[in-house]
């Protein structure tokens, strides 16, 4: 990471990972360690020793979401700014239901709907721990409420089409981000932990 801004943003991830996972425990974040698996998932290290937890964070543009939740329960989150997405971009990345999705939205909604299909896409392959190796153009992204305005938490699944192949979690929306956060199994509504 040769960049500044990229460093610093993947500092802030470990930093927000840190914290979650201290608020979690109720343990101070400088006892709380994030490393990389041999898949490249972070794992939370607690004194020296696995914590028994599963951790996901996401980090950008000076921005970062860390997700917690107990072990064997596993979590996958992804923050994006919401930014213009070519016609290329949603005809090569998104599913067909997505692509009508977002044909279907007012022009002032395109943007955030479309980084709101990757966001979660990008969150359910966290959930599976490989990330962008999977073929996330086979999973398809339903967001009941993808036109909701409010800032609460919403449900969305992601169908990797294969029967009983769901990850189910939430979503949400600030004025300029969408983010969302999954898990195996489905969990409950996210709430901010206060370290």
């Amino acid at each position: 990471m040769s960049v500044e801004k990229r460093r610093a943003d993947w500092r802030l991830g470990r930093w927000a990972a840190k914290a979650a996972v201290g608020a979690w425990l109720a343990v101070p974040g400088s006892r709380i360690e994030i490393l990389a698996a041999p898949d490249g998932a972070p794992e939370a290290w607690l004194d020296d020793d696995r914590a028994p937890v599963s951790v996901s964070l996401s980090h950008r543009g000076g921005r970062a979401l860390a997700a917690v939740t107990a072990a064997p329960a596993v979590t996958g989150c992804d923050l994006e700014l919401i930014e213009p997405r070519s016609d290329a971009f949603v005809r090569e990345w998104l599913a067909p239901e997505e692509q009508r999705l977002v044909a279907a939205c007012a022009a002032h909604e395109r943007d955030r709907v479309a980084n709101l299909v990757w966001t979660a896409k990008e969150a359910a392959a966290k959930v599976r721990r490989e990330g962008l190796r999977l073929d996330v153009r086979r999973a398809a992204v339903e967001v009941p409420d993808a036109f909701a305005r409010s800032a609460a938490w919403r449900p969305l699944t992601v169908d990797w089409g294969r029967a009983g192949a769901r990850t189910a979690g939430w979503w949400r929306a600030e004025p300029g981000w969408v983010m969302a956060i999954l898990g195996d199994p489905a969990p409950g509504r996210p709430r901010w932990l206060a370290s």
